[in-house]
């Protein structure tokens, strides 16, 4: 299964992305769990993640992120657009499109 970490200022606007994306994995039958946590608790919680999906509020944290996962686990920002309509489809094919390239390099 793969794990989809979310994170934002305080976690709460991604967690209703989440729980979208999480409807559509099942409907879907495809393997994942999407999480949000806020931006703050990412040290406690990142190393369960196989990738990580930036709110686009914070999207100027992207390579700080980066370099405090060291580099270990793909991270990627949460289109502005598909956040703002909660387009949760496009944001789990983004986000497993992240652990797709990883597996491959």
């Amino acid at each position: 299964m793969k794990s989809i970490l979310l994170i934002c200022n305080e976690g709460m606007s991604t967690g209703y992305l989440c729980n979208k994306m999480n409807e559509v994995a099942q409907t879907d039958n495809i393997d994942a769990k999407a999480w949000a946590i806020p931006e703050s608790a990412l040290e406690g919680h990142y190393r369960t993640a196989d990738v990580i999906m930036v709110g686009p509020q914070i999207s100027y944290l992207l390579d700080s992120i980066r370099q405090r996962v060291n580099n270990e686990i793909p991270v990627g920002a949460i289109n502005p657009v598909d956040f703002g309509r909660i387009n949760a489809k496009a944001v789990l094919d983004h986000a497993l499109s992240l652990t797709d390239k990883q597996a491959a390099s």
